[in-house]
């Protein structure tokens, strides 16, 4: 994240926990539904709702730039899968914005020059061939690690990969490509609702399977491996009560949520919601309909205060201004760009 974005977001960031004052510091916008995978743990490409176009797209970045947003992500979907993904990176990062990006990495070698303005690429990755294959379909591990070929030395990379009950030994294989890469990895627990989500209960490891893989994150973080995910997350994971529920009523170690506040997601549709995993629960206005601002200072109560995703709960620590957290994310950005330059 350039210091121009790191200071505007801490300052204001500094302002809410004094003030609990309201911007949309962090956007994640889904730009479609359509994906060109089938993950046997995603619903999102069965969802049929209209996609926001370009100039309503740009529209919308106006009036974020308005409100103060410093970081915008993109996801699906597969957003590589829109011919005018790089007009609406560019568009944002004209504007200032940090820029990231969620893909599968199938379409990188046809959008690779529509991203070379795209401050950070997000790389799903689950495991070896057989178990990324598993969880995937058929031919996406080999399509992975053409991306990742593919993005060696051109973009700050970082693989995301999902734990299910299938893919807990491949820890190990993880990091070893990123370390080949010169990527850094990041790991999330099942977490969708049952609209964006599917077949969690069949795909759920034991409470135990999935603490003594968090475990070994832990311990591997701490040795120096290639992990973007904080030791602040991990713990966060191993001690929560029931990997069933993402969501839970009450805090866990007296961490804010700060979704609706300092963050939101808008959904494909243009329908603003406090997160993706409240997408589809409660009532979100449209920034069509009524304009951004308006959409989000809609969102005044949400009806969880925890949950077990990795983006949002390393979000609800750095706004909460864990040091250590705060610190580690740096370090992550910094290792990231010192690769990307000793690579090229």
């Amino acid at each position: 994240m350039r210091l121009k974005n790191i200071f505007n977001m801490g300052w204001e960031v500094l302002k809410a926990n004094i003030s609990n004052r309201r911007v949309p510091l962090n956007v994640m916008l889904s730009v479609t539904n359509r994906c060109t995978s089938n993950c046997i743990y995603c619903n999102i490409p069965s969802r049929r709702q209209r996609e926001l176009t370009t100039k309503e797209i740009f529209g919308l970045i106006d009036q974020l730039i308005e409100m103060r947003t410093q970081r915008l992500g993109l996801w699906g979907g597969e957003p590589l899968i829109r011919d005018d993904i790089g007009q609406i990176v560019d568009y944002a990062k004209n504007k200032g914005l940090f820029v990231t990006l969620d893909s599968n990495g199938y379409l990188i070698k046809e959008r690779l020059q529509d991203l070379k303005n795209l401050d950070h690429f997000i790389l799903a990755l689950d495991e070896s061939e057989e178990m990324h294959d598993h969880n995937r379909g058929a031919g996406s591990f080999q399509k992975a690690m053409e991306a990742a070929k593919l993005l060696k030395g051109k973009l700050s990379t970082w693989t995301i990969t999902v734990l299910t009950k299938h893919n807990l030994e491949g820890i190990d294989f993880i990091l070893e490509t990123a370390r080949n890469y010169g990527f850094l990895a990041t790991f999330q627990v099942l977490h969708h609702n049952e609209i964006l989500g599917r077949n969690s209960e069949s795909l759920l490891p034991s409470a135990e399977a999935y603490r003594t893989a968090i475990r070994k994150l832990i311990h591997k973080k701490k040795t120096g491996s290639p992990i973007a995910s904080s030791l602040r997350y991990l713990e966060h994971l191993l001690n929560w009560p029931d990997y069933k529920k993402p969501t839970l009523s009450y805090p866990i170690d007296n961490l804010k949520c700060w979704a609706g506040q300092l963050y939101c997601n808008v959904d494909t549709d243009g329908s603003v919601y406090p997160c993706s995993l409240l997408v589809g629960k409660m009532k979100a206005l449209n920034y069509l309909d009524v304009g951004f601002k308006k959409a989000f200072d809609y969102i005044q109560k949400v009806p969880c205060q925890a949950c077990n995703a990795s983006c949002f709960t390393e979000y609800n620590y750095l706004y909460s201004l864990n040091l250590s957290t705060i610190i580690e994310w740096l370090r992550a950005m910094h290792i990231s760009r010192r690769h990307l330059r000793a690579s090229k």
